[in-house]
């Protein structure tokens, strides 16, 4: 029995000493066994260490070395080595999800006696929260009585005591319950320790040894299991960095080794008071630090701490310690990984790194992507949560799925995890063939929005789509598509429905846990984890190897606690969910380093390995260095200090957030002397939005004292750069700096000048890698790069458009807006997904089958709708709107309760515009001759002709499109044919647009009507029927003011709400027939019609609304020549990107879908909008009627 230390500052080597003494010990003890206990997370790389330094002590000569009797161990670990075969370690061990379980049924039993944990239960992490508070006090040695003892001592105490008296009330109720469900039956790693105390005392360890190292500080189970390897074993010896010993007295709270200094007081006192001999301490004098600037820093953080004033002073080595100012935390890190990848090309190897941070999570986004692209290979020091794995996702959504009843998002959730396939003839769908079944399914979903019972429905979805000429028909590629989506529709049905239901009548927690492994295994679950594993494998991916399996075992593993603890007891799917979403989120991947020679990154408040030549502290942030904690755990500081005076001298809790910030010093120290050659100390100008970040004390502090330079590292080159710093910044490997020297020549491109010699020479050098040469080429080939679509080739046009354009109006417009977006959408057919949404579209389309089954109704009566009365049109209407409202591309009228509201408020518009129309049709003389007249389309019955425009060579443009309603009237000499298109915004005639092509529609239609007279069957002869106008009708229901209704009837207020808008000729005698009401006032403002009567019997219009026939001749040729020649200019392949530009600022960009595509940029000489100059409609009637004469004077006599 002894004990020893070795002691010394962070610059010197500890393990070499313990490493020493194991060797002598092993020669003068051949039967000895040497146990090296080291923080968990560093064992493996200690391992590695130890047996190369007793290597080099004992067989300097041999390749291979074996040191059976020296073990490496964790304290853990160590339990493992020792309880493996005693009854005690094959108790059941509770993770901390298990733990969980048990804690969350006590507070469900003892609800009633708890005071202010009794509405926290409730609360997300608070279960949580608590056991880690039991666990604290468990590994701090403090039981349930000292709880009830303390309440004792707090009675009657201040009003701020009660609160804590109240606290410690409910803990002591939860702890005494947990003590009771957890001693004997289940371990926790508090009881492994406090075990193997117990059963190393009976042990004879006369030939054991055991070194310490990696420690400042140990919790009250390790420290008593110390304690008694101090009392029993032959030799124990720990390694503490400490400046000196303090065998007598506790250093000074602000002392910079306070930590390490209270565990060798601590231990000493102890081996005192058992009479244990201690030996002369021993010092670490070997100096693992080969640069002096290193020893220089150590010595300034030394005396810093003793609160002397310092003389400023330089170090002997400037590469020794330097700090770097980042513009971005990615530009940080990309130096850092520049530095590596330079640093190895002189002989380092990537082992002799290690990346620091205070907190990896602020990096954890740019580390691994940044050095894969360096081709640097890493091993990320941080415990990586399992919560993202696709199994924990499945289980998340599959009781989401349950739970909220077959929901778009949780569906999809679940089967895009792949872990579920479908089968055919009993065997698993491949993954290629599903993931396209499922894309298509979701499209369906998307579009028609089922969710539900539509998924359990029986029978099969269609896969279908509406359009104009929509025939009911499947096509053989819809019938695929159908067979495909059912394929998923039938797979949830007939496998999730029947497990939902065996869970609803599982009568507790047992069933339930078997029911969902059965399901699961039943799936193929476990297969599918086993088939990735192989395919990581098969790539060299050990790590991702290795999660499918840990994941399902923990998923095993918590199924079994769960199985334990919560078993026998009623199942509440809401409570095992969340038992098993806080199991996974405590759950990590244990993590081994796939190779040795690999750079190490982790966070700065964890003990490093000594024996890494090169050390980087990222993110040296005024906010983490030194680092901002607060105390998370349900006992406050407050509340911790209250109690320590009620504490043992064996008991004790975890530091106060107050005194783990003062031991920041300390971590930082040791952080800094990590590397032994040289310390790169870096931060982050700006990080994610937030600018004017400020660096560390800590570094202002080494800066000032040393005067050093604090170099800032740019995201890009400048052509000013010097070849040095070329080379020191920005040369990585050949891919990075491929990457700079694309930023380099996009500068002199745009400065017109040479490119740098230095550049010049690194872009030779990489053209000469065939294999890269490609990408060069390409890369750097895109600086000349012009954003302008390239004009297609013939061949392509011929693919694309044939001999023939057949065509709409809409499309014609769309050409004449963007002539890009032209041919991404009708020469391409790119189109956006559809969704399931009552849009714009889905509302016309309503209201246009409405009004033309309304009028087809009323023509099958033999009436006018003059004629009709509102009793026989309400009647006919209503039924019309049940019998729509039933069509399957309506049904989204019916999906909610929203959708509902807004289902009658179509409904009252469209009954609302049946009246107008009726109103109208009392006052008028035209008369609805034809709805929904097709013009143009193939195989339609009952159809008119298209518009046909010969084209030079041999080419021809068809345009098709569909009049909402032509209207007639007839009179003494004259009968007239005008046009009415339905709109569900307000449109007027905008002359600008017609003129430039934007709005085409109204007078092709127009001219439609007029070309096809011989099959209208109007009766009349051709000669006398005339153009009336075209016109719009917006379809809403108004809202009338109070003022508008006081000045007039409310039937008047309305009607003038749903007039007419648009064009009409200036023919007085069909003028005098379209509002006969306005004839018998004599003069006044139409109702119906957008124009008024003066007094002197005299037209007008606003806007020019009205138009001369010789005018309303020139806007249809106009239009006509607009659709010849946007349809030469297809033919000829033209596709610019010039989108229109309206004079109030709109643009054609504003709502396309294609803005991604265009990658229309208006700063680029390349891009521009087409511009359109505001005119009047004197102005553009001027115009036409200028070129039409031009035209007349070039025509051949």
């Amino acid at each position: 029995m002894s004990l020893g230390f070795v002691l010394g500052k962070a610059s010197r080597d500890h393990q070499i000493e313990l490493v020493k003494e194991i060797a002598e010990l092993k020669k003068k003890d051949p039967r000895g066994t040497f146990f090296y206990l080291v923080p968990n997370h560093i064992k493996f790389a200690s391992e590695v260490k130890t047996l190369q330094m007793l290597r080099t002590l004992e067989q300097p000569t041999k390749q291979l070395f074996a040191a059976t009797n020296v073990q490496v161990f964790s304290f853990t670990r160590l339990a493992w080595f020792f309880l493996k075969n005693t009854a005690f370690y094959q108790i059941p061990r509770l993770s901390q999800a298990g733990l969980n379980m048990i804690v969350q049924n006590i507070l469900q039993l003892h609800q009633d006696e708890l005071t202010i944990f009794k509405s926290e239960q409730t609360q997300i992490g608070f279960v949580s929260q608590l056991v880690k508070q039991l666990v604290e006090l468990r590994n701090g040695c403090v039981a349930s009585d000292d709880l009830t003892a303390m309440i004792t001592s707090l009675e009657g105490q201040s009003e701020s005591r009660a609160d804590l008296q109240a606290k410690i009330h409910d803990l002591q109720i939860i702890y005494r319950a947990f003590e009771q469900e957890t001693v004997g039956k289940y371990n926790e790693s508090a009881d492994l320790l406090d075990e193997m105390s117990r059963y190393l005392a009976k042990q004879n360890l006369e030939h054991s040894y055991f070194f310490i190292a990696g420690f400042s500080q140990l919790t009250a189970e390790e420290q008593r299991l110390v304690e008694t390897l101090i009392q029993y074993a032959h030799h124990v010896r720990i390694a503490l960095t400490l400046d000196k010993p303090y065998p007598a007295q506790l250093p000074e709270r602000h002392n910079l080794f306070f930590r390490s200094g209270k565990m060798y007081f601590e231990l000493y006192q102890r081996a005192r008071k058992i009479k244990v001999p201690i030996l002369v301490d021993k010092y670490a004098n070997e100096i693992r630090l080969h640069n002096k600037s290193l020893l220089a820093l150590e010595d300034y953080w030394l005396e810093t701490t003793k609160m002397t004033p310092l003389k400023p002073q330089s170090l002997p080595d400037e590469e020794g310690v330097q700090i770097l100012q980042a513009t971005n935390r990615f530009v940080e890190v990309r130096e850092i990984a520049t530095r590596i990848r330079q640093l190895t090309a002189t002989g380092y190897h990537y082992r002799d790194f290690l990346v620091m941070t205070r907190h990896l999570d602020l990096y954890q986004n740019i580390i691994q992507p940044v050095f894969d692209q360096f081709d640097i290979p890493l091993f990320i020091d941080l415990q990586k949560r399992m919560t993202e794995h696709p199994l924990v996702e499945l289980l998340n959504a599959l009781f989401a799925v349950k739970k909220r009843y077959y929901r778009y998002d949780d569906l999809m959730r679940l089967l895009k995890t792949e872990l579920l396939l479908p089968q055919v003839d009993g065997k698993l769908v491949k993954i290629e063939e599903f993931r396209e079944c499922l894309d298509l399914t979701e499209n369906l979903v998307l579009k028609y929005g089922f969710e539900g019972k539509k998924w359990l429905q029986k029978e099969d979805w269609i896969y279908y789509r509406f359009t104009d000429a929509d025939t009911g028909i499947l096509t053989d590629e819809e019938q695929a598509k159908t067979v495909k989506v059912n394929l998923v529709r039938h797979f949830v049905k007939e496998q999730l429905a029947p497990f939902f239901k065996q869970l609803d009548a599982a009568t507790n927690g047992l069933e339930a846990a078997t029911l969902l492994t059965n399901f699961l295994v039943a799936q193929g679950v476990p297969q599918r984890l086993l088939s990735w594993r192989e395919a990581a494998l098969e790539k060299g991916d050990i790590e991702a190897a290795a999660r499918p399996e840990q994941t399902w075992d923990t998923f095993c593993q918590l199924l079994d606690e769960y199985v334990l603890t919560l078993g026998k007891f009623k199942f509440d799917s809401g409570n095992f969910l969340e038992l098993l979403q806080s199991g996974f989120e405590g759950a990590s991947y244990s993590q081994v380093p796939s190779t040795l020679d690999q750079v190490i990154v982790s966070e700065s408040g964890m003990v490093q390995m000594n024996d890494r030549k090169i050390a980087f502290m990222i993110g040296s942030t005024d906010s983490v260095m030194p680092d901002n904690i607060t105390q998370k755990s349900l006992l406050s500081d407050d509340d911790r200090r209250k109690i320590e005076p009620f504490l043992q001298e064996d008991q004790y809790l975890t530091e106060t957030a107050e005194h783990q910030m003062s031991a920041e010093v300390y971590l930082n120290y040791l952080a800094f002397m990590s590397g032994s050659e040289r310390l790169y100390l870096s931060y982050p100008a700006s990080s994610d939005g937030q600018v004017g970040i400020k660096p560390s004390r800590y570094l202002e502090h080494i800066q000032r004292h040393f005067g050093l330079e604090v170099k800032l590292i740019t995201t890009e080159p400048s052509l000013a750069d010097k070849p040095v710093k070329i080379i020191n910044d920005f040369v990585g490997n050949k891919r990075t700096t491929l990457t700079q020297l694309l930023n380099i020549s996009r500068q002199a491109n745009m400065r017109k000048v040479v490119l740098p010699t230095s550049w010049q020479h690194l872009y030779q050098l990489l053209r000469k890698d065939s294999q890269l040469k490609p990408l060069v080429d390409k890369l750097l080939g895109s600086l000349v790069y012009k954003n302008i679509p390239e004009k297609l080739r013939p061949e392509i046009i011929e693919q694309l458009y044939g001999e023939t354009i057949n065509t709409s109006v809409s499309k014609m417009e769309e050409f004449y807006a963007n002539q890009y977006a032209y041919f991404l959408k009708y020469g391409l057919h790119l189109q956006e997904r559809a969704v399931f949404e009552l849009s714009a579209a889905n509302t016309g389309e309503f209201f246009h089958l409405a009004l033309d089954s309304l009028m087809k109704a009323i023509a099958k009566t033999g009436k006018t709708i003059a004629e009709t009365s509102q009793v026989e049109l309400n009647q006919l209407l209503h039924g019309i709107l049940v019998q729509i409202k039933a069509l399957p591309q309506f049904q989204i009228l019916s999906s909610s309760n929203r959708m509902e509201y807004l289902s009658r408020q179509l409904l009252t518009t469209v009954r609302q515009i049946g009246w107008s129309i009726h109103q109208q049709a009392q006052r008028t003389g035209m008369r609805p001759l034809k709805t929904e007249v097709l013009f143009g389309h193939v195989g339609a019955r009952d159809g008119l002709r298209p518009l046909t425009f010969a084209l030079p060579h041999g080419k021809k443009v068809n345009v098709r499109g569909k009049i909402d309603r032509i209207d007639y009237m007839q009179t003494t000499d004259k009968n007239y044919l005008g046009i009415v298109d339905y709109k569900s915004s307000a449109h007027i005639f905008d002359f600008g647009d017609a003129y430039y092509g934007l709005a085409l529609q109204m007078l092709t239609y127009l001219n439609a009507v007029m070309k096809n007279l011989d099959l209208l069957a109007t009766g009349a002869p051709h000669a006398t029927i005339q153009p009336a106008g075209a016109l719009y009708m917006h379809l809403y229901n108004p809202k009338i003011k109070f003022k508008e209704a006081a000045k007039q009837p409310l039937e008047e207020a309305l009607l003038k709400k749903n007039k007419y808008d648009g064009l009409l000729v200036a023919d007085p005698v069909m003028l005098e027939e379209l509002d006969h009401q306005l004839n018998e006032k004599g003069n006044g403002e139409s109702s119906v019609y957008p124009f008024r009567r003066n007094k002197d019997g005299s037209f007008k219009a606003r806007k020019h609304q009205l138009v001369t026939y010789e005018e309303l001749l020139l806007l249809l040729e106009h239009n006509e020549d607009l659709i010849r020649q946007a349809a030469a200019k297809i033919f000829a392949g033209e596709n610019a990107l010039n989108p229109a530009l309206w004079p109030n600022g709109r643009s054609a960009l504003q709502y396309s879908p294609f803005k991604s595509i265009f990658q229309f940029d208006a700063l680029l000489p390349e891009n521009n909008y087409h511009r359109l100059e505001p005119l009047s409609p004197l102005e553009i009637l001027a115009t036409l009627k200028k070129q039409k004469g031009a035209k007349a004077n070039d025509e051949p006599n």
